[in-house]
């Protein structure tokens, strides 16, 4: 059908790609925010109830401002000798996109080299890249002589994110497009046939680029889909055409040209379909997650590859029929086919099976094994490179006031039916959990309305509060107006380390754990939301796990009519995906490396990076399972022989899996170049799992095992398919 109707298909696809091309370049317009942490946790709802009774403004900008003497940094400086940044604040605050500008955010002492202020923005959404880059502009052109000023947020971060990602994505393609097809070139010897997968891939890029832009009119959409649909749009659109492709001048050397298109979409295409199929199931099990990022990602990936199966299954076939014996035009050299290799290979692996599978499942092991040491966080403004202003203004405020003072941990507690909160029983029991926080060695300071003054004992605060509308003294009449309501205040602490560390989680956790008579506590905060997305996912990873293990067992049942392929295969997913998170430990999280990858490590892994990898790996591994497998199955099925049709399977496919993998390891490898510490383990760790799983799993476990087990692969109770034809 795709060649009888080959000039309509290539029509709609014309279609499409205009439609895409028209979309696609608005996209970064509608991006916004990296999406990493769970919104509908408790601290993230604390965070809202904050907002709302309190005005806090848990998105609020943060501007720091380093004084220097001389152009150098010095460690104090006495405040009548900072130069005036008061006309810079004015200026700030009169920005139509700001709310408000503190007036004054003290630092412990009377010196030093470091103040900074919050700014509430009056926009959101889209609008505060816009706001952003104004006040990013406002700070370099008139911060004064002898000050150094950084911008720095969640915001900020999300906005720096999404601007050196669209420079990463350039630099990426820039690398890695030419030397895709240099090795198309060296592939398939034609120019034609080289530049096939490269268009195939483009064109998938920037028609699901478009549907995505779709999307984003009714959904939030993470900034970070655009590189995973690149990364994966380039690797599995070549892929896929690859494969087509080669079996297409396969068939053309002895059929016509319809022969061999019908004989190609039978077989080639077939394998493609459900390789196509197990890789979109890894990546929708992303939506089970609720975190945006994921879910981004998640829908996003699934469009890619659908629409690379699309035009693998259509427009390829179409093409072909159109070009024909033109494929191999401009020929430039006459590629060897490698049956020279993998048949003696093949023969010797199987001939010594069992130490082949025991060397192999040792180097896996070790590979494997620094994932057991594996420590968990959530990416924050480490993320970025160390050049981004974000970063270094919050390394800036962090060295001046500690880790914790940067991201408290917000405790709000609220009374009862709304009653009143300042009641002498609540003022005694808050006074008890205040002062027990303050004894707390890993606690660094506490702000709250029981702590404003060393001399004040509970029976102060509690005639003081008897009538807080009636306090005499205005330090505390102003600190009750700031962190308090009638029913609702404020416990800031302060934690002696970050909000990635175990002690400042156990907090959360303990403090979570308190019940307080006649009051609800509830914590927010970067710490909390952070514990709260892990625990999240972990609650999540084993649906999404398990729900990838039975789509895909059922699928390849479906496939090769066998239940021992299907386990084998995840069985062996499992290993190259495992090695791949051992060698992400030991680089990432252990620093190994870094010099050469150009990051700082910060001695955790995010969590968010091993759900994406497991989702995205399973099905990219699963490709070349189905690649070689459905070659086997062709060969048994004609032959029944298993030995001969492990030794014909891989010699059919062990040059094209090995030419597959090789391009799909220059395009993911090449974003392990980029700035983003996220972005960079995500395309190392696919190419790292490729090619282990190109080399020690599909060319030697494979063979190995399935000679071991003879006739018992192809064994299933209920379900026998006599013949296959992919």
């Amino acid at each position: 059908m795709t060649y009888r109707y080959r000039g309509l298909i290539l029509a709609l696809w014309v279609v499409l790609l205009g439609l895409g091309g028209l979309f696609a370049p608005r996209l970064d317009s509608v991006l916004h925010g990296t999406g990493t942490t769970y919104e509908r946790g408790e601290a993230a709802q604390t965070d809202r109830l904050l907002e709302e009774h309190l005005g806090l403004d848990a998105d609020a900008l943060t501007v720091v401002f380093e004084y220097a003497k001389g152009g150098d940094r010095i460690s104090e400086l006495a405040i009548d000798q900072r130069p005036d940044i008061q006309p810079l604040l004015n200026d700030l605050a009169a920005l139509p996109t700001v709310e408000s500008v503190s007036q004054t955010t003290a630092l412990p002492g009377e010196t030093g080299n470091v103040d900074y202020r919050l700014i509430s923005l009056r926009v959101s959404g889209g609008d505060t890249n816009t706001a952003i880059a104004n006040l990013l502009a406002l700070l370099d052109e008139e911060t004064p002589a002898g000050v150094t000023s950084y911008l720095t947020g969640k915001a900020v971060v999300d906005y720096e994110a999404q601007e050196i990602s669209k420079k990463d994505l350039v630099r990426a393609e820039a690398l890695s497009l030419p030397l895709t097809l240099i090795a198309l070139v060296f592939i398939f010897g034609s120019v034609v046939a080289a530049l096939l997968p490269v268009v195939m891939a483009l064109a998938t890029v920037t028609v699901t680029s478009g549907l995505i832009y779709a999307i984003t009119q009714f959904s939030e959409v993470s900034i970070f889909a655009v590189t995973l649909t690149t990364m994966l749009g380039l690797g599995v659109g070549i892929d896929f055409t690859l494969v087509m492709v080669s079996r297409f001048r396969e068939e053309l050397a002895h059929r016509s040209v319809l022969e061999s298109v019908v004989e190609t979409m039978a077989t080639a295409g077939e394998a493609v379909f459900y390789s196509g199929l197990t890789t979109c199931i890894g990546l929708l099990s992303l939506l089970l997650f609720p975190v945006v990022l994921l879910r981004s990602l998640g829908v996003a990936g699934s469009l890619v590859v659908l629409m690379s199966v699309l035009a693998a299954l259509t427009l390829v076939p179409a093409l072909l029929g159109l070009l024909g014996h033109q494929i191999n035009r401009w020929r430039l050299l006459t590629p060897s086919q490698g049956a020279g290799f993998w048949g003696p290979f093949s023969r010797r692996v199987i001939r010594y099976r069992v130490v082949a599978i025991a060397a192999v499942v040792a180097i896996i092991l070790v590979l494997m094994s620094p994932f057991w040491q594996a420590q968990w966080g959530l990416g924050d403004v480490n993320a970025l490179p160390a050049s981004a202003q974000a970063r270094q203004g919050v390394e800036v405020l962090e060295e001046a006031i500690s880790a914790g003072r940067t991201a408290p941990i917000l405790v709000a507690v609220t009374a009862a039916d709304g009653d009143r909160l300042l009641t002498p029983d609540s003022v005694e029991t808050l006074y008890t959990l205040v002062e027990s926080l303050t004894n707390d060695d890993r606690v660094a300071s506490v702000q709250s309305l029981f702590n404003l003054d060393p001399t004040f004992d509970l029976a102060t605060y509690q005639r003081l509060y008897q009538t807080p509308d009636r306090i005499p003294l205005e330090s505390v009449a102003a600190a009750v107006e700031r962190l308090s309501t009638d029913d609702t205040t404020l416990i800031s602490i302060s934690s002696k380390s970050d909000s990635n560390t175990p002690r400042s989680r156990q907090l959360v956790r303990e403090l979570r754990q308190k019940s307080l008579p006649g009051l609800t506590l509830s914590v927010g905060g970067a710490t909390a939301k952070s514990l709260d997305t892990i625990d999240i996912i972990g609650q999540r990873a084993p649906r999404a796990i398990a729900a990838i293990f039975l789509v895909t067992f059922v699928s390849l049942t479906r496939l090769f009519g066998s239940v021992v392929m299907p386990l084998k295969a995840i069985f062996l997913n499992i290993m190259s995906i495992g090695a791949s998170f051992g060698a992400l430990v030991f680089i990432f999280q252990q620093g190994h490396f870094q010099t050469l990858l150009n990051f700082t490590p910060v001695g955790y892994l995010d969590i968010l990076l091993p759900i994406v990898l497991f989702c995205v790996l399973f099905g990219l591994s699963m490709d070349y399972e189905v690649f070689l497998l459905a070659r086997i199955k062709e060969a048994y099925d004609r032959t029944g022989n298993n030995t001969d049709a492990i030794v014909e399977g891989l010699e059919c496919t062990g040059r094209i899996i090995t030419s597959s993998a090789l391009l799909t390891i220059i395009v993911t490898a090449s974003f392990a170049f980029t700035s983003i510490i996220f972005v960079k383990a995500l395309g190392l760790g696919i190419a790292i799992s490729v090619l282990i799983d190109s080399t020690l799993i599909r060319a030697v476990l494979v063979p190995a095992s399935m000679r071991l087990m003879g006739h018992w692969n192809w064994w299933c109770p209920t379900l026998r398919r006599q013949s296959f034809s992919g």
